[in-house]
């Protein structure tokens, strides 16, 4: 993305950007919520939209098991994901990662 949205006003640290591809982050389940409606409804704006079927959530607290709302969507939760080529796991482990990149590498041979 070329440009840095000045509406909604995000700290940088908890939204990436990245031609179609965001990634949010919160300390806490209301900040998230939050967070996508502001997208959703920034978005909405310019008749763009957040695809509700490519959409999930992760949470590092494990202990925490809650859904996540976004009009009347539940989101499913997920225990890793990627992201622009890496792994993120919920759990901290870099073990995702490592065999994403060493299965991309046997897929090149």
């Amino acid at each position: 993305m070329d440009i840095i949205p000045k509406d909604p006003q995000l700290p940088a640290l908890w939204t990436l950007l990245y031609a179609d591809d965001m990634m949010l982050a919160a300390k806490d389940k209301a900040k998230l919520e939050r967070q996508l409606q502001a997208w959703q409804d920034w978005l909405g704006k310019f008749r763009l939209h957040l695809n509700m079927k490519k959409t999930e959530y992760m949470t590092m607290d494990q202990d925490i098991i809650s859904t996540i709302l976004i009009d009347g969507l539940d989101l499913p939760m997920t225990n890793a994901f990627e992201y622009l080529g890496s792994m993120t796991a919920a759990n901290g482990s870099h073990s995702v990662e490592a065999i994403t990149r060493v299965n991309a590498t046997w897929l090149k041979w």
